[in-house]
């Protein structure tokens, strides 16, 4: 089965089947257990087992709580992967994001891998809570990164930019690793860290959200160097 239209599709692949594709609304059988694509034209091979979704794409992924928009989306249905480009935008539980010009999804892994436009940043937002506080966004810009929806961990590499603004705190280093559960921030290779004012800088750097806590540690046979504002009357 091949087929091409011009007018908004709804596909709803299952994801051990090659799935059903309805138009005009009706509702689809699994919708809930499948990933949901709607776009202005989509193309689907039944020998490749490719789907591709062009202009004003829209996927949802009830079972993940993952939502997502892009200009052009290939589905893979036997390798389960998802490939997103084009003003990728990505949503999932918490309001959690992700930006970039593409994103791969494995579905099998939960691995997400994200790589900018030239020139430019991936970005992704983060809800930390913090004690008493509710939920506040943590800011991560670099290069290249990759979460796992199953392990909960974010891996952002090189130009790496943490900005998280309730805290006023600014950080930059060549990796981060952002463990959501524990909501702990890891960072590494010349890290600068800026505080109100107040920084530090070192090798590894490890923030604790909940405490509030730093812990940072030099290269070997380095130090640590601190600097903290003391105000003047």
């Amino acid at each position: 089965m091949s087929f091409v239209r011009s007018i908004t599709i709804q596909c709803v692949v299952a994801l051990s089947l090659w799935g059903s594709c309805l138009v005009a609304g009706v509702p689809a059988q699994s919708a809930d257990q499948g990933i949901r694509i709607k776009a202005v034209r989509q193309a689907a091979n039944s020998k490749t087992q490719v789907v591709t979704a062009n202009d004003n794409v829209q996927i949802s992924y009830p079972a993940r709580q993952l939502r997502a928009r892009a200009d052009v989306a290939q589905y893979y249905i036997k390798e389960q992967r998802l490939v997103m480009t084009g003003n990728v935008y990505v949503t999932q539980a918490g309001g959690n994001s992700l930006q970039g010009e593409t994103i791969t999804y494995s579905i099998r892994t939960g691995q997400f891998l994200v790589v900018p436009k030239s020139g430019q940043l991936v970005e992704s937002v983060y809800n930390a809570v913090e004690n008493g506080k509710g939920r506040q966004n943590i800011i991560i810009r670099s290069d290249r990164q990759e979460a796992n929806s199953k392990t909960q961990i974010v891996i952002a590499r090189n130009n790496v930019q943490i900005s998280y603004p309730t805290q006023r705190l600014r950080a930059k280093a060549q990796l981060a690793q952002y463990y959501v559960k524990e909501q702990k921030l890891v960072l590494s290779g010349n890290v600068v860290a800026v505080q109100q004012g107040n920084s530090i800088q070192g090798e590894v750097l490890t923030y604790s959200i909940k405490q509030g806590q730093f812990v940072a540690r030099p290269k070997a046979g380095g130090v640590v160097d601190s600097i903290y504002v003391v105000p003047e009357k």
